[in-house]
C-alpha cells in the first residue's frame, strides 16, 4: 500500500465527518478520485455511518463509549 493511501485511510473519518480544513479536504478528495481502493473504503465507511445513524441516531452515546470507539478507529490498520 502506498504511503499516500495509508495517510488517506487514517484521515478518512475526519473527511467523512467534515472535520478537515478546506485544503486537507481538497487534497484527500483528489486522492479518492484517483484511487479506487481508497474510494471503495471511503464509500463503505460512509454507508456504514449512514446505516448506524439511521438505526440508532436518536440515542445519546455515553462519553466513555464515544472515546473508546474513537480510539479504536484511530488505531484501525485497515485492509
Amino acid at each position: 500500500m502506498k504511503a499516500e493511501c495509508e495517510q488517506t485511510l487514517r484521515e478518512i473519518e475526519r473527511f467523512l465527518d467534515g472535520e478537515m480544513q478546506e485544503d486537507e479536504r481538497t487534497s484527500l478528495d483528489g486522492h479518492l478520485k484517483d484511487c479506487s481502493p481508497c474510494m471503495e473504503r471511503a464509500d463503505f465507511k460512509r454507508h456504514l455511518k449512514e446505516l448506524i445513524a439511521s438505526s440508532c441516531g436518536c440515542d445519546e452515546v455515553p462519553p466513555e463509549l464515544r472515546e473508546r470507539v474513537q480510539r479504536m478507529i484511530a488505531h484501525d490498520p485497515g485492509p
